[in-house]
């Protein structure tokens, strides 16, 4: 019986399967990544848009979202804001490394840089100071706005709804965002709490307003829960966003 000779790739063909195989088993593997865009409306009609795109792996976060205002409202006062930020996972926590934001109110242009120093927000960049200083001990533990907004506005499993306490940190201004009240409807759960601002902030502004209610409504996707409305009230009013994609 002739006697088999082991096949044999190339020493080059030998190379570049150790190199593929290499790129797949590192392939980070996609959690959740999504595309939204949301309609945002103010005094009874449409102000602006919001898009918000995200992409959680089981060991990395990254996160953009843009604002601009539209129609009237964008004919009376052209407002947009740009936010982006990426950090780490470890298992059901989001630890951000870095978020650079930018607003364009038209009469004034501001760009912020913060960076993480373990759970410690860092301002690296950015002109507007503080109403009144924020310790490094209040601060600790915050996230930024894009890794907020991607905490509360991306798919989630039915047991992680309605569980949110979490502190914010933009660079001047500290808030604490809860939404821990559920109730079910027939497809849909609404989450409500509140939005309390608690560093950075004057005492006029204090007394303006220092809590103000919040609710984000999901709908049932499949196995997943998705963001299809929210609900909050600002010093200027009520305002509502819709999703549109």
């Amino acid at each position: 019986m002739p006697r088999m000779t082991p096949f044999c790739l190339p020493r080059p063909c030998r190379l570049l399967a150790v190199l593929l195989l290499c790129a797949a088993v590192q392939k980070p593997q996609i959690v959740n990544a999504e595309t939204q865009k949301w309609s945002v409306h103010a005094f009874g009609f449409k102000v602006g848009e919001l898009n918000v795109t995200g992409a959680q792996t089981r060991s990395a976060f990254s996160g953009n979202g843009t604002f601009h205002t539209t129609g009237l409202a964008g004919v009376l006062r052209r407002i947009r804001f740009t936010a982006q930020s990426k950090g780490t996972v470890k298992g059901a926590k989001i630890a951000p490394s870095r978020y650079s934001g930018f607003i364009d109110t038209g009469k004034r242009v501001s760009e912020t840089t913060l960076t993480f120093s373990g759970t410690l927000p860092r301002k690296t960049a950015g002109a507007q100071t503080p109403a009144t200083p924020i310790s490094d001990k209040a601060k600790r533990g915050a996230v930024d706005p894009m890794t907020m907004m991607w905490l509360t506005l991306r798919d989630q499993h039915a047991d992680n709804l309605c569980t949110l306490d979490q502190k914010q940190y933009d660079g001047t201004r500290l808030v604490r965002i809860t939404l821990k009240s559920r109730q079910n409807g027939e497809g849909q759960v609404t989450c409500s709490g509140t939005y309390d601002r608690i560093g950075g902030y004057s005492a006029e502004e204090l007394a303006e307003l220092k809590t103000s209610p919040l609710s984000i409504v999901y709908t049932a996707e499949g196995d997943t829960w998705r963001a299809s409305e929210v609900h909050l009230t600002s010093r200027h009013g009520k305002a509502k966003l819709f999703r549109r994609d």
